[in-house]
């Protein structure tokens, strides 16, 4: 494990902020970026290799256009967007890459935040002490060629923890406010991810974001992650955008941490974010009952996609959109267990349904085996109003 150019002095991410919003546009390959970007060849190698995503296309490193890049380039700087930074900086992600020596640019950084950073259920005040607890940890891995090379690094490192604005609590633990950020950086994670491992299902991105250990680079218990990271796979797959969000933690919150009692009541957009995370919940808990009722199998095939893992590919499905203009219902009611393939052609309007009957009907001259009649199990209750709208709206 090399620090690579890590060791260089970059100021912050708020530099970084800087020089993504001057070298980034659609399309820009790494050495036109580190050209636009305005921190000179060594400073922008370190942007590209340790925060930014990469594809390869015709022998040409191109950046990718994820998360990262569109808070960047949408956003004011601000605490989210830093914390989005420590988050990109640990995982250990790039993408692809031509040189092998890239692949794993901050594996350092990914160790010493799993290994050392976190402890039990969070991150350690304590444990960020760059003179008592960082230096000397990585002095056993680090690969330094000097003890000046190794102080600034940690100097770098130390700094750019800082400008995640986490809360010390009396008791030690470093409140993350992951609420806030977290869902971002779990998009942040599938993009990456995806970049590498194309059309991957929900069982792919939860079972590699567990095995990964995202809640250490996060800061939260796993708990948190187990809560949050089927519903969050479900929607990223379903390209619900949307509801990936950041916020702003209230002064009274951060106050209520330091001061080691409990948050204030939500209101406002502090209100907005709870309800967000509910439905990231809900939506892993909804996933769960159908993969529960159907184990796995399509309501309208029959079908059942069987993983080496032994896990089920299947889509959780919407009959009423919950887009605008559709509005739909994010619940059981209104969602059918498919197979990738009829997921499709049953969001564009190619598979009718009777609402009174639950007659299946393929359309548009696809032939492919079907059941005549939807499969329904145990108490799963399907809305015919949501049928009945799919017909009127959706079909063609």
């Amino acid at each position: 494990m090399r620090p690579l150019s890590f060791t260089r002095n970059l100021g912050g991410f708020r530099n970084a902020y800087g020089a993504i919003r001057a070298g980034y546009a659609s399309g820009v390959t790494v050495d036109q970026f580190r050209k636009r970007c305005g921190l000179g060849s060594n400073l922008s190698l370190l942007v590209t290799e340790f925060f930014l995503g990469t594809q390869i296309h015709n022998g040409e490193e191109y950046i990718l256009a994820d998360t990262l890049i569109a808070q960047t380039v949408t956003q004011p700087y601000s605490r989210l967007t830093a914390r989005l930074y420590f988050f990109a900086l640990n995982l250990n992600m790039p993408g692809e890459r031509l040189k092998d020596e890239h692949l794993n640019p901050a594996e350092m950084q990914n160790t010493l935040v799993r290994d050392h950073l976190f402890v039990d259920d969070g991150f350690r005040v304590k444990q960020f002490d760059k003179d008592r607890s960082i230096e000397p940890v990585i002095t056993g891995f680090g690969g330094f060629t000097s003890s000046g090379a190794r102080r600034k690094w940690v100097n770098n490192y130390s700094y750019m923890a800082e400008q995640c604005g986490f809360v010390s609590a009396p008791d030690g633990r470093l409140e993350t406010f992951p609420d806030t950020w977290g869902a971002l950086a779990l998009r942040l994670f599938f993009e990456r991810y995806a970049a590498t491992n194309p059309a991957p299902d929900v069982n792919a991105l939860a079972g590699s974001a567990k095995e990964r250990e995202l809640h250490k680079l996060i800061g939260v218990p796993k708990s948190w992650l187990d809560e949050r990271i089927a519903g969050a796979a479900e929607m990223f797959i379903s390209d619900q955008g949307y509801m990936f969000l950041g916020f702003k933690e209230s002064d009274a919150e951060r106050s209520a941490v330091r001061r080691g009692i409990a948050p204030p009541e939500p209101a406002g957009e502090t209100q907005r974010r709870k309800t967000l995370i509910q439905q990231i919940i809900r939506r892993g808990e909804t996933r769960q009952y159908l993969q529960t009722v159907y184990a796995g199998e399509c309501q309208l095939s029959g079908v059942k996609l069987i993983m080496p893992d032994g896990s089920f590919s299947i889509d959780c499905a919407h009959i009423r959109p919950l887009e605008k203009p559709h509005d739909g219902k994010d619940e059981v009611g209104n969602m059918l267990s498919l197979s990738p393939t009829m997921h499709r052609l049953f969001d564009r309007g190619c598979v009718r349904i009777d609402p009174s009957t639950f007659a299946v009907s393929l359309l548009y001259g696809n032939d492919i085996p079907h059941r005549t009649s939807l499969l329904i199990r145990g108490d799963h209750a399907i809305s015919r109003a949501s049928l009945a709208y799919h017909a009127s709206n959706i079909l063609r």
